[in-house]
């Protein structure tokens, strides 16, 4: 199962594809696909993580993209309809 998430930076647009795993007795994300917009255009990944480093510095991007991922992850779980009753 897939969800879409984006998240505005100004400069640029994060879009996130959050893919999950909804079972019985669990639910969990498999996967956090992130792809990256600037002016409404789609950039390659390559070009957006150099940019993105000279903009904010060397080694900036990984510690980025991680918080990102977190953020979606936490928004999925947020709003996901697949809540787990608690016994």
């Amino acid at each position: 199962m897939s969800t879409g998430f984006t998240k505005d930076l100004n400069l640029f647009k994060v879009n996130a594809t959050v893919w999950s795993y909804v079972g019985l007795d669990d639910h969990e994300i498999n996967d956090i696909e992130l792809s990256y917009e600037i002016n409404g255009k789609y950039c390659r990944y390559v070009g957006f993580k150099e940019l993105y480093e000279k903009l904010y510095g060397n080694d900036t991007f990984k510690k980025f993209e991680s918080d990102i991922r977190e953020e979606f992850a936490e928004a999925y779980y947020a709003n996901t309809p697949y809540k787990l009753k608690t016994k």
